[in-house]
């Protein structure tokens, strides 16, 4: 059956709940996870799936799973897809935000970031997508066709779905939380044999991330 890892980032501290079982690490310890020298270069999504990946080691659940992870096909769901970063990096003035901002290099560039890092990182070169949309059906549906398949198109292996954000209480005048910023992720292992009901309460546990934001 599908397992699901999530991450909460406060201020003081970031969450790590793998069903009922939930550990809290400080900033230091969360930080440490990631390399001190890429830790600038990195948005802070990207580092929460690092961070992730490492604190629950799904490599080696991959392959407890016969996973291999570098040929683990990948499906990244965001709805924001790295505004903060885009914000931060390519305009001069916070207050002006969208207006200051390239659209078209913005949209290029940024909604597939974590799916880049999470590929290269892992030396994965299965297959790999990023899809900004809450229709579950969708997401289901991509989830079926980038699985691996034997000679009789039988689905094999794992699915790797992520969610990750970090927001700004506001993009531009688009008003998205009440607390300052809002950052959370997931990780879920999709399995070959899970049917159609296991997939879809899996993605609700995606969906269910965002009810601390507005405008979804």
């Amino acid at each position: 059956m599908a397992e699901t890892y999530r991450c909460f980032l406060k201020p003081s501290a970031a969450e790590f709940i793998c069903d009922q079982d939930k550990k809290t690490l400080t900033v230091r310890e969360f930080e440490a996870l990631t390399p001190r020298r890429e830790r600038p270069k990195l948005p802070v999504n990207n580092r929460m799936a690092g961070a992730m990946w490492q604190h629950f080691s799904l490599n080696k659940r991959l392959k407890e799973f016969g996973g291999d992870p570098t040929q683990t096909p990948l499906l990244i769901l965001n709805r924001f897809a790295n505004w903060d970063y885009v914000a931060e990096m390519m305009c001069g003035s916070q207050s002006a935000i969208l207006e200051a901002i390239n659209c078209y290099v913005a949209t290029a560039w940024f909604p597939a970031t974590l799916q880049g890092y999470l590929t290269i990182e892992h030396g994965n070169t299965a297959e790999a997508l990023t899809l900004a949309t809450t229709d579950t059906g969708i997401q289901a549906a991509a989830i079926d066709s980038i699985f691996q398949r034997d000679r009789n198109g039988m689905r094999m292996g794992c699915v790797i779905v992520g969610t990750f954000e970090c927001l700004p209480q506001k993009i531009g005048s688009s008003q998205l939380s009440v607390n300052s910023t809002v950052a959370f992720g997931a990780l879920s292992i999709v399995l070959s044999q899970d049917n159609e009901s296991t997939v879809i309460e899996t993605l609700t546990l995606h969906k269910e991330l965002y009810q601390h934001v507005f405008n979804i």
